[in-house]
């Protein structure tokens, strides 16, 4: 497979010429916008790997000028940049990119998808693709929308269904609550599974993972993998290994139900872009409603369809001028649902730990089943 890099960063090209290359890529080389449009167009690579902030043509106005020919719009492309505001990165994904990483550049995490990405491109074999569960993100743009409360409760909806196993894993690894909304004491959780699973492929073991050792129930029928008890053994966790188990739980699991907190990071923006269902909890606030509509822009450059994502307007508040006409008109899109205002109720089933369908009636518990209902 050829990659080519365009940077004008001569020990930037060096460290990924040598490092790719060892990986077994042919790599070309250019150093500045233009002269990597020409590789483009002439050398046929697989993949580019391009800087943004170059003289003359920059990499969005390079991604943009690949995507508008013919001969070049299907490759795949990886934008680098040492910005990580998201605004750099909305730019980057409304230019046409596949994906953008900040510098300075991991290179294992580059390489890991570098490789997503050319299996992706590749044409279809024919060969039966093993059937995985669904996974479903729950996530929000900014803080303190709900979204937590929407995932545990969306949790053990769908595990009241008969014959589906349902896991709700808590990817708010460093400040996660799903095991206090449910009420339950996990032994184990995502820290143990994400390090074992490590030391066996290390070993090179290959039975099958006991998923018991790891999970607790909940009397409504979902299984739960907990975030880390401390900042610490979050700390430990990467992209990659907590890949590696959403996809032992999707393998086992007729639905992953993932607690996702606002973040471009990218563990987020790799369950955004594999997830068939993205809930996006948004409060009737002008900041929460600004940042989802940047999320939207961002879901839009990684080719994630409208029909992908269901929005869901939370009324944490009694009174709002923001009601759902003028939500739906700023984000330029229908809200799928409308949670009503719940009063004291959902502050109750936070604090005792039963979810709000489990333990209350009213028209807060029918959106949540209507959403249930969509998923």
């Amino acid at each position: 497979m050829k990659v080519l890099v365009v940077d004008d960063e001569p020990s930037v090209r060096r460290l990924l010429q040598r490092y790719l290359g060892d990986h077994g890529y042919e790599v070309a080389i250019a150093d500045n916008g233009a002269d990597g449009w020409v590789a483009a167009r002439d050398g046929e690579p697989d993949l580019i790997l391009s800087d943004v902030a170059m003289p003359g043509m920059d990499g969005y106005e390079l991604v943009r000028t690949v995507r508008r020919n013919a001969a070049t719009a299907a490759i795949p492309v990886i934008l680098l940049s040492a910005h990580r505001g998201s605004d750099d990165m909305v730019e980057g994904y409304r230019s046409g990119a596949d994906d953008y990483v900040a510098k300075p550049v991991d290179v294992e995490v580059l390489r890991l998808k570098i490789d997503a990405l050319l299996r992706r491109a590749q044409p279809e074999t024919g060969t039966a693709t093993p059937t995985v569960g669904r996974l479903i993100c729950v996530t929000s743009a900014k803080g303190g929308a709900g979204t937590t409360t929407v995932a545990a409760n969306l949790a053990v909806l769908l595990g009241r269904r008969s014959g589906d196993t349902v896991c709700a894993v808590d990817l708010d690894v460093a400040h996660g609550d799903l095991q206090v909304l449910l009420d339950l004491r996990p032994r184990a959780g995502l820290a143990e599974v994400a390090r074992d699973l490590a030391a066996r492929e290390q070993g090179g073991h290959h039975e099958p993972v006991q998923w018991d050792d790891y999970l607790v129930r909940h009397e409504g029928g979902p299984w739960l993998l907990a975030a880390p008890p401390t900042p610490l053994e979050a700390s430990a966790l990467n992209e990659a290994g907590v890949s590696q188990v959403i996809a032992g739980l999707r393998a086992s699991h007729n639905h992953l139900v993932a607690d996702v907190p606002p973040s471009y990071g990218e563990l987020a923006l790799t369950v955004y872009e594999a997830a068939e269902r993205l809930v996006i909890v948004v409060s009737p606030e002008i900041t929460a409603l600004r940042r989802t509509r940047e999320l939207l822009g961002v879901l839009e450059g990684l080719n994630v369809g409208e029909e992908r994502v269901l929005l869901v307007l939370n009324n944490l508040f009694e009174r709002t001028v923001l009601d759902r006409p003028r939500v739906e008109g700023f984000l330029r899109r229908p809200v799928n649902i409308s949670i009503p205002y719940g009063g004291r109720a959902f502050l109750e089933a936070v604090n005792t730990g039963r979810p709000v369908v489990s333990s209350q009636k009213g028209k807060p518990v029918d959106a949540l089943v209507e959403l249930a209902g969509l998923i």
